[in-house]
């Protein structure tokens, strides 16, 4: 086989219905995070359910960035990395589309059947990941971009994570398991699959698309490795008793932020010798860096714990980066840099004002205010979208 480096695929009919699958795994984690959010407020904690407090915990990983960095930017920006305009089993995507559908559906009342539905589902998106970087690519494995790394690694986490997830939740309906108890057993897998995509994603916003190889290129695939692959099988094996009890800390810092750290170090050695604009896809990213620092640096600080939090907005604001920077080269120059940028302001200053217990009804409001960007902002991508099919 011939490969060959490619930059862009083709417009073909396959490629757009890509994106069309794309853009529901996107719907689908938007409506999740919404739901994860409005399940927090106040007015609903008065008679909470058991799903509800699950919920703000396991939801934003689970339901959000799965979906979205897997289903989404998998249909969007996988199959151009890798040259190729579509993926190879995307009917299996689409099968997992329905079972991810009907697990966000009922985590609130059946959160334990909701982990099995989004274990079938989730499996089934990262099978076609795999598969489409392993048979579809057009270009050699050594010269696969981050991103196809990072999503790589993150489908191999989830065919290590989701099989025992399933037999773990189906024994914690026999045995009574709690979703507290629950939710302390999966901390290491849930920060895999948050900071694995995530960083991707970042990597993808700052590093210029003209520019290939680098740092970053190099440590990429080890550090993706450790991070999808390392971490969950020590959490595999600590699960029956192997490893010491208390080790669980010491894991997430080796296989998890540890590589983190080598490969943040990595990307700004790049994004300095190439001197990247800072655009409003580069601001996204490395928001998402600083609100990743803060949750590492809270978590090591005497009577604080807010590193989930900060670390699921720093999530968020890398799938808001990987969606800029997907609209910019879907539709060059039709995004006001300005809109983006003050977009991402409000976003990170909300986010650190959301971790801090003074200033948290800030936070919220500032949160709100750039939901309702964001709802402007498809808005006028809608409209910029229909002027573009016009014109060609």
């Amino acid at each position: 086989m011939t490969y060959q480096a490619v930059d862009t695929a083709p417009d073909t009919a396959s490629a757009r219905s890509g994106r069309r699958v794309g853009t529901s795994f996107i719907l689908l984690a938007l409506f999740a995070g919404l739901l994860g959010g409005s399940l927090a407020l106040p007015i609903l904690q008065t008679h909470p359910t058991s799903g509800q407090a699950f919920c703000h915990g396991i939801l934003m990983t689970f339901f959000v960035m799965c979906p979205a960095a897997l289903g989404g930017f998998g249909q969007w920006l996988l199959p151009v990395a890798l040259g190729t305009d579509r993926t190879v089993l995307r009917g299996l995507t689409l099968a997992g589309f329905g079972f991810l559908s009907a697990g966000v559906v009922l985590l609130p009342v059946l959160p334990f059947v909701a982990l099995l539905l989004w274990s079938v589902g989730i499996l089934a998106v990262a099978i076609d990941v795999i598969t489409t970087c392993l048979e579809g690519r057009t270009c050699r494995f050594r010269d696969m971009p981050p991103l196809a790394w990072s999503l790589l690694a993150t489908a191999c986490s989830v065919v290590l994570v989701a099989p025992v997830l399933a037999a773990v939740v189906t024994r914690g309906m026999m045995d009574g398991l709690t979703t507290d108890a629950l939710i302390e057993t999966l901390h290491l897998p849930e920060m895999a699959l948050m900071l694995t995509p995530a960083l991707g994603l970042v990597t993808s916003a700052l590093l210029s698309r003209t520019v290939r190889g680098g740092m970053s290129w190099t440590v990429a695939p080890y550090v993706f490795g450790v991070m999808g692959i390392g971490g969950p099988l020590f959490w595999m094996d600590g699960l029956y008793g192997s490893l010491a009890s208390g080790v669980g800390a010491s894991l997430v810092l080796m296989t998890q932020i540890v590589p983190s750290v080598v490969l943040i170090g990595a990307l700004c050695r790049d994004v300095w010798q190439q001197k990247r604009d800072l655009d409003g896809a580069a601001l996204w990213a490395i928001g998402s860096i600083l609100l990743f620092a803060a949750g590492w640096l809270s978590d090591g600080l005497p009577g604080h714990s807010g590193d989930h939090t900060a670390v699921a907005f720093g999530g968020i604001m890398a799938l808001c980066g990987g969606f800029y920077a997907w609209v910019e080269r879907l539709l060059p120059g039709r995004v006001p840099a300005l809109l983006s940028r003050v977009h991402a302001g409000l976003m990170l200053v909300g986010a650190f004002c959301s971790i801090v217990p003074g200033v948290m009804i800030y936070g919220e409001i500032l949160m709100g205010v750039s939901l309702l960007a964001f709802g402007l902002v498809g808005l006028f991508l809608l409209r910029e979208t229909g002027r573009a099919r016009v014109s060609a």
